[in-house]
């Protein structure tokens, strides 16, 4: 199994941005907010925001 990686996370994001055409100034946006959470919610509770979303 791969170990966890926020910047592989903040890649994931980045890439699938720059594919859909945001602009950079957004992309950075995004993915500091991103950067933001990571030092409060644990790999746990993403998983659990994420999950949720589908109900």
């Amino acid at each position: 199994m791969e170990q966890w990686s926020n910047n592989a996370c903040l890649g994931y994001i980045r890439a699938a941005l720059e594919r859909k055409g945001w602009s950079e100034d957004r992309i950075k946006e995004v993915t500091g907010a991103v950067y933001y959470e990571f030092d409060f919610k644990t790999v746990e509770e993403a998983k659990w925001i994420y999950e949720r979303s589908f109900d």
